[in-house]
């Protein structure tokens, strides 16, 4: 089943329109751009060529290519000893042809960095006046985003790059549309936004079993997904099972992460920070009033599923062999989970404003994050989670996961506190309730379940 990419989609159809050459489309392994692209394909009237590099050699590649192209061409090409030779025989044809080259980053381990993307730009300058189309692929972020840079080979060579992203909390609820609100933002909460952890996602089972089937169980498939990842894309970046780990559900300074490593290891972990931000596995996060100062920076995980996973799944591999999944869940995740999914509840919320903000219905809006506050009178700081900042001023929402509706006397409460703060004044206070809310109000931003899964 494909859901949502429909404008990325019509990106993709605007270069095959626009007679355009090179493509490049990058984002984290199984989000889905292999599928996007094939979907995409099903308008296009020339032929396709479909190459998946591997990390075999620079010749096994080669070969592999030709003949794929002497499948798609229905015609026996012989065998080329560069993928140059390859393009320049294609070009030669004189026929609509689309080359998806995907995995690129397989090759460039394979043959060489510098060396594949000097080749690579050869390739796309040859293709300027000829009837032969090129789309890039790749899953390692980090090697896909050096091609747009300056220094590189390719740099100014594609004229379009598409950085495709996990689902939001709304897409994701697409693979499960028969499910409550709580459900549907616990599933994201846990299960994150890859398409393809989602898709395994049985929605006549319960959320329970779900996770004890699919991410508990050793042999689960989102589980082995999560792994296989991991090896293939990430084992080479430091103690990065550290790092993630003491990360968990929560966000941590970078004192706090030294204090994991010993004194001789500590001068890498900027580097391995920065590392793994660049392959989009931890966010750097900065309160969007200490953006020009920089003193306050917390890291936590980018991508739920990850953080589900090193928050009960590795911590505990032991326990799930030796006692079994039922009495881990039972033990050691149940008792937690509501808690757990109250912290991802506040970044749902984050992406339901930007959702607005980018449909034009938050006017003056600036910017969307938390804000540190620093109350000297008070002697007390701390952080507001939820925070728009406009033009005049700031809106700050408190977010609550609860079971039921929230009443104003909660309300009341709660805003009562956000004034005590006298460093801080707030233009609006708003509440975020997945269950709604027991009374009106025109002096509070109220915004329930319904609304979260409303279509901006």
């Amino acid at each position: 089943m494909f859901y949502h990419r429909q404008k990325e989609i019509e990106i993709i159809h605007s270069f095959f329109y626009a007679r355009k050459h090179a493509m490049l489309v990058y984002g984290k392994r199984r989000v889905g751009k292999t599928t996007l692209i094939n979907k995409a394909l099903e308008a296009y009237d020339g032929k396709v060529i479909s190459f998946q590099c591997t990390s075999e050699g620079y010749e096994s590649n080669c070969v592999q290519l030709s003949k794929e192209a002497s499948n798609t061409l229905s015609m026996e090409i012989g065998r080329f000893d560069s993928f140059y030779d390859i393009f320049r025989f294609l070009v030669s044809t004189n026929e609509d042809i689309l080359v998806v080259i995907d995995e690129y980053n397989e090759l460039k381990e394979a043959y060489g960095g510098i060396q594949t993307d000097s080749m690579m730009q050869k390739i796309i300058d040859s293709l300027l006046d000829s009837k032969v189309r090129l789309i890039i692929s790749g899953s390692a972020v980090s090697i896909m985003t050096e091609l747009l840079d300056y220094s590189n080979p390719l740099f100014d060579r594609f004229h379009v790059a598409m950085k495709l992203k996990e689902f939001d909390y709304y897409e994701a609820s697409s693979f499960v549309p028969a499910w409550s609100n709580r459900q549907k933002i616990m599933l994201y909460s846990i299960f994150g936004g890859s398409p393809a952890a989602l898709e395994m996602v049985d929605p006549s089972l319960s959320l329970k079993e779900n996770i004890k089937r699919l991410i508990l169980d050793g042999q689960g498939s989102v589980r082995a997904l999560v792994e296989n990842a991991l090896l293939k894309e990430f084992g080479k970046i430091g103690p990065v099972l550290s790092i993630m780990t003491r990360l968990g559900n929560g966000k941590r300074t970078y004192g706090e992460l030294k204090e994991v490593f010993d004194q001789k290891n500590t001068g890498n972990l900027s580097r391995w920070l920065t590392k793994m931000a660049s392959n989009d596995m931890v966010s750097r996060l900065v309160p969007i009033n200490e953006k020009e100062k920089g003193k306050k920076v917390f890291y936590s995980i980018s991508d739920n599923l990850f953080r589900f996973y090193f928050t009960y799944v590795y911590p505990n591999r032991s326990r799930l062999e030796r006692v079994g999944v039922d009495a881990v869940y039972e033990a050691l995740i149940a008792p937690s989970l509501e808690t757990y999914v109250s912290y991802r509840f506040e970044d749902i919320a984050k992406e339901y404003f930007s959702k607005l903000a980018k449909a034009g219905k938050l006017e003056g809006i600036i910017d969307i994050g938390s804000y540190w506050y620093d109350d000297r009178e008070r002697h007390t700081n701390g952080e507001f989670d939820v925070v728009l900042e406009f033009i005049n001023g700031y809106d700050v929402f408190e977010v609550k996961f609860l079971s039921r509706s929230m009443s104003e006397e909660m309300a009341k409460e709660e805003a009562e506190k956000i004034r005590e703060i006298k460093s801080f004044k707030a233009r609006r206070i708003g509440f975020i309730s997945l269950s709604g809310f027991s009374f009106s109000s025109d002096e509070y931003v109220l915004v329930d379940g319904d609304m979260l899964f409303s279509k901006p």
